[in-house]
């Protein structure tokens, strides 16, 4: 059991990165009408493919962004007026590749905000019977996670006081990582699980227990005594790559003005720390050099592009019922 990404080897000792030294600046921004509310994104050769938060289709895209197809993966009665209501949608997330017996599948996982939000989607890429088992006649395999969600709120150090609302899901290193998304007093959290001991969870295997978490803490740039918070994840050479966002909420169920969005990565050699660390961040930019202003929601990694410069894209939330692809190029001076 492994991850699709191809990663490098950890390193013992990390540069100190602050924000001044990274810079995020957008270079080419999309808007898709036909795509509501994206919030999550994968790679996989040349296709990205994308969930939405209140749409029961992943849809997929070529390398020029275009729409290619959509699958349903849950039922769509309620999207008939094209978006699933707020209190009967299944608030995906987070959406992240896993290789299981050699073949991928896509994980998307409920934010746990909600009874509805309480569900994982296992996706048949390859089209055998892995996950048709529990998928009715859509292509997706349904997951109740409510006890692994219950398992994080009974720890009370995992929230902070906050509720539960995981935003990222990212596999690699062996590992799956769920980001807590600080709501109000809340933290930011990094929710690591071996993936030897979630797989078997997340397939019903006979004599399988839930999988223990391990737990890291971090603390996100702030403005007008908000902090950002974790909205996506992704696994690149030795580092967690994340979006954020500051919204003027303390709600995880409600939404509120977006005050900016960031880009930062945790280097994997801070995972598993006891102490709350300041991780490095930096505002997602305009081409004008002006901050964006819209609610950045995952990302995938496309290259590096020599030592400190990569290429990103990211997918937005316009919470109107639309969304936006941003190629962003993410350097470090």
């Amino acid at each position: 059991m492994f991850s699709c990404h191809q990663t490098a080897a950890l390193l013992n000792t990390e540069p100190i990165i602050t924000a001044r030294n990274m810079k995020a600046t957008i270079t080419q921004a999309l808007h898709y009408d036909n795509l509501p509310s994206a919030s999550g994104l994968e790679l996989l050769g040349d296709h990205y493919y994308v969930v939405g938060d209140d749409s029961p289709y992943l849809y997929r895209l070529n390398k020029r962004f275009e729409i290619e197809s959509q699958e349903a993966i849950f039922d769509t009665a309620g999207f008939a007026a094209g978006r699933v209501a707020k209190a009967d949608k299944a608030d995906l997330e987070g959406m992240t590749l896993l290789q299981h017996q050699g073949k991928p599948y896509l994980l998307m996982m409920g934010s746990g905000s909600a009874p509805a939000r309480r569900k994982a989607y296992l996706y048949n890429i390859c089209g055998d019977d892995i996950c048709k088992e529990g998928a009715g006649l859509q292509g997706a395999r349904i997951i109740n996670v409510d006890r692994l969600y219950q398992q994080l709120e009974q720890q009370a150090d995992t929230l902070g006081g906050g509720l539960l609302n995981i935003e990222g899901v990212a596999a690699g290193h062996g590992k799956l990582y769920l980001l807590q998304r600080a709501i109000g007093t809340g933290h930011n959290v990094l929710i690591s699980y071996r993936l030897a001991d979630f797989i078997p969870y997340l397939l019903g295997e006979p004599d399988t227990e839930l999988p223990q978490p391990e737990l890291s803490y971090f603390r996100l740039p702030d403005l007008n005594y908000l902090q950002a918070g974790f909205s996506g994840a992704y696994v690149y050479d030795d580092k967690l790559f994340f979006t954020a966002s500051l919204e003027d909420t303390n709600d995880a169920y409600a939404d509120g003005d977006v005050l900016g969005s960031y880009i930062g990565y945790i280097p994997f050699s801070w995972v598993g720390r006891q102490d709350t660390l300041e991780v490095p961040a930096t505002l997602i930019l305009q081409s004008d050099g002006k901050p964006y202003t819209g609610k950045a929601e995952s990302l995938v990694v496309q290259k590096r592009e020599g030592k400190g410069r990569y290429r990103l894209v990211v997918v937005s939330d316009d919470d109107q019922g639309g969304s936006e692809l941003l190629e962003v190029v993410l350097s470090e001076e």
